[in-house]
């Protein structure tokens, strides 16, 4: 069972692990972190995935959760070469912010970049497709409860970031 890290309340790295499958039973003040990566081109659009149907077909960024021993911002680089097969500098990931939940953090990092949709590897079994977006189709895709909830915040602080 993969190890993830735990956190205090200040978002501070502890030297405790929790197994994935006991993460929500994690003592109070303790936490597990996950991460969302936004990637936008040129051309303000995003990247934005179809998941496959073991993860419920809905539409979403990259994410994943901080395995022991790894920051947010390394398991976000992980995470894009994993699901997409894009490498990105650490220097390419941008922090936006934090998002507090009961049990965990979320950190949102967004990147700015040209992918050749062509050249990227999807990780089937998470991953059914990738696609350019603009902030309109996302938008309909929550309108229409396409969009995975937990990443509708985190795009709407992308968005007031870099007013696009």
């Amino acid at each position: 069972m993969e190890q993830l890290q735990v956190f205090d309340e200040n978002k501070k790295l502890l030297n405790e692990a929790v197994a994935r499958d006991k993460k929500l039973q994690l003592p109070d003040g303790k936490y597990f972190m996950i991460i969302l990566v936004f990637i936008e081109n040129h051309q303000h659009q995003y990247l934005i995935q179809k998941t496959s149907a073991e993860r419920d077909s809905v539409y979403a960024t990259t994410g994943g959760h901080v395995t022991y021993g790894d920051t947010g911002k390394v398991t976000a680089q992980k995470e894009l070469k994993e699901e997409l097969g894009i490498d990105i500098s650490l220097e390419e990931l941008e922090y936006i912010d934090t998002l507090k939940y009961p049990k965990a953090y979320c950190e949102i990092y967004y990147v700015s970049k040209e992918i050749d949709l062509e050249k990227i590897q999807l990780q089937e079994e998470e991953v059914e497709k990738v696609e350019w977006m603009t902030e309109e189709e996302i938008e309909q895709l929550i309108q229409n409860k396409k969009f995975r909830k937990g990443n509708i915040e985190p795009f709407q602080k992308v968005k007031k970031a870099h007013n696009s």
